[in-house]
């Protein structure tokens, strides 16, 4: 599925779930993980649509990255100042991202 560029969206709501869209904020960075601020960023960035009432969206966001095993959290280290842990694709889940879909059920990764 082809990634969209900055402002690639009106005001409109883009046709991803959360899921997908953290997921395309994580595979864009150049590590593969990003602080939750730097998640609400990307997609704010890219997509004017959750530039506004970012409470409301931004709890969902949060509870698909805590409820969804296909992320996983990762500590920050001690010479990366902040706040918060850093978020990853699981490196099993990768198949559920395979041709620009995503599934939305809770998959356990061992």
């Amino acid at each position: 599925m082809p990634r969209p560029g900055k402002d690639s969206y009106d005001e409109q709501k883009p046709p991803y779930s959360y899921i997908w869209l953290t997921y395309m904020a994580i595979q864009d960075s150049d590590e593969k993980m990003l602080p939750l601020t730097e998640i609400y960023k990307y997609i704010m960035d890219r997509f004017p649509f959750y530039r506004k009432n970012t409470q409301r969206w931004q709890n969902s966001l949060r509870h698909n990255l805590s409820f969804n095993d296909c992320f996983i959290k990762i500590p920050r280290r001690a010479d990366r100042p902040g706040k918060g842990s850093y978020w990853a694709v699981h490196p099993n889940a990768s198949g559920m991202f395979e041709n620009g879909s995503c599934l939305r059920r809770r998959k356990r990764f061992k």
